[in-house]
């Protein structure tokens, strides 16, 4: 489960305006140093958006030497001082247990405090954070906080909110509702969101069947570097039912997912090697490639390794 670490700067005009104006100045145009100096001064008049600055700036080594105790030192005052932003980001803290002992009940109030400040990166991490919970309870708390930040347009609680519709885990199940959420979210170029709308269409679960769309949708995920999105086209494209056989666009997307170490992948651009698919034949590059697919626990490829001088036992779908 991957949380988000709240990482702008925090903006607040007050009575001393000209003096945190010049620090955001400063800090605008890189000059972290005079940034972290001025910020400083107002962070030990007791400001909660200057400490909020103060300990984001420790936090990411600016200005100064990367320094997580005390960023989370001055995350801790900014939050007790009501800033928002810092709550979400001292929770973060007790979540990775990063220079503090890991505190998931600490994580879970800090998280909730800030989300009910109604700041929507909160609202996403503490419904991530009951997502993963087997309680049922949290669970629908989880589709509550979703439902919080998907309204607020945050993209990935969009994203989980539609499969939660989808699958019925924490609400009542809803293909319509998990469509609407999906395609805001795909929209927005989520990459995931786009990937599952597109089986959605592909499977014409709660839509009408539409492979065009589906395909559309399944090589926009795939060009953010979408893994699955890549493997789902390259599938696709070899095997050609539900659209042309394309052994080109097959490879490439097959080739593309070995930067990812994909075993599929890997098995796949050996066998389109071996039987020259939408590549120049070279059976030992072939070979080569089904090996290592092999050598990492692909059972087809241990398979047709094995079945080698067999080729009428061979799976090559």
């Amino acid at each position: 489960m991957k949380l988000v670490l709240s990482i702008f700067l925090f903006i607040i005009t007050s009575l001393y305006a000209i003096t945190f104006e010049e620090a955001i100045a400063n800090f605008n145009s890189k000059n972290y140093v005079e940034a972290y100096d001025q910020f400083s001064e107002l962070a030990l008049d007791d400001d909660a958006n200057a400490q909020y600055n103060i300990a984001l700036m420790n936090y990411k080594g600016l200005g100064v030497n990367k320094n997580l105790k005390l960023a989370f030192f001055w995350y801790e005052k900014a939050a007790l001082n009501g800033n928002f932003v810092a709550q979400n980001n001292l929770a973060h803290m007790y979540y990775l247990g990063e220079e503090v002992k890991k505190d998931l009940a600490l994580a879970e109030k800090w998280y909730k405090i800030s989300a009910e400040s109604n700041y929507p990166l909160a609202q996403l991490n503490l419904g991530l954070l009951y997502d993963s919970s087997s309680n049922e309870e949290k669970v629908k708390e989880a589709f509550f906080w979703y439902q919080k930040a998907s309204e607020q347009g945050v993209i990935i609680a969009q994203n989980n909110l539609a499969k939660m519709y989808y699958t019925g885990r924490g609400t009542k199940l809803d293909k319509q509702k998990a469509l609407y959420w999906f395609e805001k979210s795909a929209a927005a170029s989520n990459p995931i969101a786009q990937a599952n709308l597109a089986m959605m269409y592909l499977t014409a679960d709660g839509v009408t069947k539409d492979i065009n769309k589906a395909i559309l949708l399944l090589t926009k995920s795939a060009e953010q570097n979408n893994l699955s999105a890549m493997i789902k086209l390259a599938d696709l494209y070899g095997k050609g039912k539900e659209t042309s056989l394309d052994y080109e666009k097959s490879f490439y997307w097959y080739n593309r997912a070995l930067e990812f170490n994909s075993t599929a992948a890997i098995f796949h651009v050996g066998l389109y090697y071996y039987h020259g698919y939408g590549v120049p034949k070279d059976i030992k590059k072939g070979i080569e490639f089904i090996k290592k697919a092999s050598d990492k626990g692909y059972k087809r490829a241990a398979s047709f390794l094995k079945l080698l001088n067999d080729p009428e036992n061979i799976d090559t779908n």
